[in-house]
């Protein structure tokens, strides 16, 4: 697997680490800290292209939120491997690419800036793997 983007993972900033496993800023409704579930991959510069991470199928395109905010509609993608599965969100994928293969390295789409809805965040790209660590399965840059 590879990075989305190209680029790192995000460290700390005022809503928290974008490791897998780590805090995230606040606490659930019932004051117990929030764990980041993913891993965000550092996006510079805002509407560069996306790389799939790796192969599969795309099941369809998926939505983090369910209205757009100032405008946006921040989307992704759900894909399905031979024994895996993941979720990449904030970034418009290409429309051709769904229902069909995708390959690990291949252009799927445009990064989003996830800042409009949470002002200081870096912008990034979540990755969800399977309810597992991607980070240790990814080859980063």
């Amino acid at each position: 697997m590879i990075s989305p983007t190209g680029h790192g993972i995000r460290g700390n900033d005022k809503h928290g680490f974008g490791m897998y496993g780590k805090p995230r800023a606040g606490n659930d409704r019932h004051g117990i800290t929030k764990i980041h579930s993913g891993s965000d991959f550092i996006v510079y510069p805002i509407g560069q292209e996306i790389m799939a991470p790796a192969n599969g199928l795309v099941m369809r395109i998926k939505y983090p939120y369910s209205k757009p905010v100032d405008g946006i509609m921040f989307s992704g993608i759900f894909v399905r491997g031979n024994d895996y599965e993941y979720t990449l969100f904030y970034f418009e994928p290409l429309r051709t690419i769904i229902k069909t293969k995708i390959y690990e390295g291949q252009v799927i789409g445009h990064a989003q800036d996830i800042s409009i809805k949470y002002s200081g965040m870096i912008p990034h790209i979540h990755f969800h793997y399977d309810s597992m660590n991607p980070e240790l399965f990814l080859r980063l840059p």
